[in-house]
């Protein structure tokens, strides 16, 4: 029975992702709440077990020491629309999903990023104050659920010795502008059940 699992849910999120490319453009755009994580990929509510949910993507990091801070103020009056997950430097972070290295970017906000493409084409997932990358990994670069990808650090706009990994999940409407995109409250999709 779990064998068959994933390969279901392989397909209900290629149903979904179908049904959004369908939409008319004044149609309202995916939000969280009408997803829960299951194996890195969103898919339609009503799976609840831990092994079908998305993993937090800092090695030993669990469910219950995350906050949700994606709707906080940010400088220049932006508001978050992330998670920051807090850990030593150095802490792995691994790819939540099965999918390919986009973009790997060095910004003055984001410090050391990485852009990855879910294999859906549509779901994109952001990694940002890396305090570097995983030996080799380059843009186009295939990886896995659970690979290391990259290590926690304070680069960017975080506080010197602030050490956390700023985590991002965005739907796209054009795959072909990664960088852009509806985005979802990650905590949403990791919280611990009952949260």
């Amino acid at each position: 029975m779990k064998s068959s699992l994933f390969p279901a849910v392989r397909v209900a999120a290629t149903a979904l992702a179908l049904v959004v490319l369908a939409l008319p453009a004044k149609a309202q755009a995916p939000t969280a709440s009408m997803f829960s994580a299951s194996a890195g990929l969103l898919s339609p509510r009503g799976r609840t077990a831990e092994a079908g949910r998305m993993m937090v993507p800092v090695q030993g990091i669990t469910r219950e020491q995350l906050h949700d801070t994606y709707t906080q103020s940010r400088s220049q009056g932006r508001t978050h629309h992330a998670i920051d997950i807090h850990a030593p430097r150095g802490t792995p972070v691994m790819a939540v999903a099965e999918g390919t290295i986009r973009k790997l970017h060095i910004s003055g906000l984001g410090g050391t990023t990485i852009y990855l493409m879910d294999d859906d084409g549509r779901t994109r997932y952001y990694y940002a104050h890396l305090d570097s990358y995983a030996q080799g990994l380059h843009e186009g670069q295939r990886v896995q659920r659970g690979e290391v990808i990259g290590y926690v650090g304070d680069t960017g706009n975080a506080q010197p010795g602030d050490c956390h990994l700023h985590f991002s999940v965005a739907i796209l409407q054009n795959p072909s502008r990664w960088w852009d995109g509806e985005n979802l409250n990650p905590y949403d999709l990791l919280k611990p059940v009952g949260r």
